[in-house]
């Protein structure tokens, strides 16, 4: 007697519905404007620091140029997460395809994980100048 399992294809493309912000209604507009004054923040102060850390030849050093790693870091966290809260906000979907939550699932832990590295590296940075300071030669 053999197990065999049989594989079928998906007759409808899976959808998830999201839960978890309720917005009353009549507020979807002023949360869609608060969101998008938050994302047109985020990327206009993001922008600035980075055009001045690359115009500025003084702050080509490595702490300027993970500070920059940062700001890209942030860009996609905020890219990542923001527009979908907008769409919900101001349409109302509530649903999402697998693979736009799959795609939103690796760049959010992208994000994560690219955070926490850059910061870690920033850490050891800073402990390797205050602990050795004499070992480090200025450039």
């Amino acid at each position: 007697m053999d197990n065999l399992t049989m594989v079928t294809p998906l007759k409808q493309p899976i959808v998830f519905e999201l839960e978890g912000f309720y917005v009353p209604p009549g507020y979807g507009a002023l949360l869609f404007f608060l969101a998008l004054c938050n994302y047109v923040m985020l990327l206009l102060a993001n922008g600035v620091v980075m055009c001045i850390i690359i115009i500025d030849k003084n702050l080509h050093r490595p702490m300027f140029v993970m500070v920059c790693h940062l700001v890209v870091c942030d860009l996609l966290g905020g890219t990542t997460v923001l527009p979908r809260f907008m769409v919900h906000f101001l349409t109302g979907q509530k649903r999402m395809t697998y693979i736009a939550a799959i795609a939103q699932a690796f760049c959010v832990h992208t994000y994560g994980f690219a955070m926490q590295t850059i910061l870690g590296v920033m850490a050891y940075d800073r402990y390797i100048a205050v602990c050795e300071p004499l070992s480090i030669t200025p450039s």
